[in-house]
């Protein structure tokens, strides 16, 4: 299919898909370090999956680079390489950030529901057994079928043949739709829990630097409604690229003009998604804040005070992480 848009456009669409390609990578290996060097965000279980969403982010802002040249060479639908070698890893990395996020607000509802036996029951190896398993489930089965499926059709050189009908079906409907329902069903169950005792102090035994922490139910609200704003805006980043490539499939040559403009515009929304997790991490919890801002001034003297100041915040903080 060729495109009408002008070059002047072409350069601009490139240049913003490598701006993004940059934040993406620096976002989230500023997370995964700070995680990494912060003790006492290293030894909560839930941020092993923050771990786990910065790596399927970072990889998906390291093919961005990829995409975008392609695109701006417009052979993206004559390269039948992109099928396995982009597609494939594309699609498993989406759906691993789908699946972790639905794990995150697993541990949150057991640490509303069950506060009391949560260490007992989440603890760090095993959110990394279970972030292994998510890696592992992903990219041998979503890579397979896009592989397969792609190979499949009129034209096996076009990468537009890797949603057959009875694919597209399964795919989006079960592997996409399935995690999001889960997150808003989980979420809204946490909600109400939170809603029915929002007084209640909870006593999860977390393990840290200083041994287990009283918490509030404030602080577990705090971070889930973090959590929920990153689900939320993964759907308004995810939905409208969706919608439009389901809507342009069939016109393929005889795509207007407009259409183009729109689909490329939700195409930029879309890889958004992967660079702002980060900014509302360091919005919304002020331990990610302060090891942010610890690791980019390079301030040795800082992060041992931040290590204090992390113990401290969780128990005074609203904001603090469970």
């Amino acid at each position: 299919m060729q495109r009408t848009t002008s070059p002047l456009y072409d350069y601009f669409f490139s240049g913003t898909m490598y701006l993004e390609s940059l934040l993406i990578i620096i976002g989230n290996t500023l997370t995964f370090v700070a995680v990494r060097q912060t003790k006492k965000l290293r030894e909560i279980p839930t941020n092993v999956f923050i771990l786990s969403l910065a790596a399927s982010d970072g990889m998906i802002g390291l093919m961005t680079p990829i995409f975008a040249t392609l695109r701006f060479l417009k052979i993206e639908d004559e390269w039948s390489g992109t099928v396995c070698v982009l597609y494939g890893p594309h699609f498993s990395t989406f759906w691993i950030s789908l699946v972790t996020l639905l794990a995150i607000s697993v541990d949150r509802y057991i640490a509303v529901v069950h506060p009391i036996s949560y260490k007992r029951r989440i603890t760090t190896k095993r959110a990394k057994f279970m972030s292994v398993v998510i890696w592992i489930v992903a990219f041998s089965l979503i890579t397979t079928l896009t592989c397969i499926y792609g190979s499949i059709g009129e034209d096996s050189t076009s990468v537009r043949i890797v949603f057959p009908k009875q694919f597209s079906v399964f795919f989006l409907q079960i592997i996409i739709f399935g995690p999001v329902l889960g997150n808003i069903v989980i979420y809204i169950s946490i909600y109400i829990r939170l809603k029915n005792r929002p007084r209640v102090v909870m006593d999860v035994n977390m393990a840290n630097s200083e041994g287990t922490n009283r918490i509030t139910s404030r602080s577990t609200k705090a971070y889930v409604n973090m959590m929920v704003l990153v689900l939320v805006y993964l759907l308004i980043a995810c939905v409208p690229n969706y919608v439009l490539k389901a809507v342009s499939k069939p016109m393929k040559a005889s795509k207007p003009e407009w259409l183009v403009y729109i689909s490329n515009l939700s195409v930029i929304l879309f890889y958004s998604n992967s660079f702002m997790n980060p900014v509302i991490y360091s919005w919304k919890n002020r331990n990610f804040h302060q090891a942010y801002k610890t690791l980019l001034l390079c301030n040795r003297s800082s992060a041992s005070r931040s290590k204090g100041s992390v113990s401290d915040g969780s128990r005074r903080e609203n904001r603090s992480t469970v």
